[in-house]
């Protein structure tokens, strides 16, 4: 009882923060070309609706299937290079070094290797995202409890046993760890790699809108990131409590 006073306690501080800013923002004496008020965004989104919805689809599809993809290499490569030891000494610093690599370099390169198309853009996101997600679960893999796993090869079990009942439920909360990381990046590195060339999606609709100057529709575009990304790491965080509820369990405040 205590928990969830606690949880509906803290929900509606972040809700009367929120209309705080809301009414703040509001209120704020910007010009309209610096700092567009949410009465305005959100009048230029609903007369703006159609277009705005039809290039979003393709922004989500490409930031989906990209963070996808990242998710299917980053955990592969993190058993392969956990397996297979002269693996992780020869890819961990080519991992690493490939994130030092700026974006602005990284997603002309693969409008070049790629062309035009949707499947340079899904490169783009899984570039950027497989790197949490591949280290936090290489990390999860390496830090498993070596007693735990001495005393299952006391009881000889089997490698399907060890996986069911030490490695999975030790991995599982690091890779949504490195789900929450990347998933920051995934909708925004869509947006960026659409920057670089491309027919359609939120990009081309925010480059279209700096043409013309209409800052207005640049901050709709911006609102609506914000708010995706949020709900995507929140979605995130609400598989990751109910799928691994152990790894939650003696944190303290509101997430008891």
């Amino acid at each position: 009882m205590v928990s969830q006073s606690m949880k509906r306690s803290s929900i509606i501080v972040e809700l009367i923060f929120a209309v705080i800013l809301v009414i703040f923002w509001q209120l704020a004496p910007f010009p309209s070309y610096i700092l567009p008020k949410p009465t305005r965004l959100v009048s230029e989104f609903l007369t703006q609706r159609t277009v705005i919805t039809n290039h979003l689809k393709i922004t989500l599809y490409e930031a989906f299937t990209g963070f996808a993809l990242a998710l299917i290499i980053g955990v592969l490569l993190a058993v392969t290079m956990y397996l297979v030891k002269i693996v992780a000494r020869v890819l961990l610093p080519m991992i690493v070094l490939t994130q030092t690599i700026p974006i602005t370099v990284v997603a002309p390169l693969i409008v070049i290797w790629f062309g035009f198309g949707i499947q340079a853009k899904v490169g783009t996101v899984a570039f950027l995202c497989f790197f949490p997600i591949a280290i936090n679960t290489y990390e999860g893999l390496k830090t498993v409890d070596p007693q735990k796993l001495e005393l299952l090869n006391v009881y000889k079990a089997k490698w399907y046993q060890k996986l069911r009942f030490l490695y999975i439920p030790h991995t599982v909360p690091h890779i949504f760890s490195g789900m929450k990381i990347a998933v920051t990046y995934a909708f925004t590195a869509a947006i960026l790699a659409e920057w670089m060339g491309a027919q359609a999606g939120l990009g081309v609709y925010t480059i279209r809108a700096l043409n013309s100057f209409r800052i207005d529709r640049v901050f709709v575009v911006v609102v609506l990131t914000i708010i995706i990304t949020l709900a995507w790491f929140f979605l995130i965080n609400w598989l990751s409590r109910k799928i691994a509820p152990w790894a939650y369990r003696g944190e303290g405040g509101a997430g008891r």
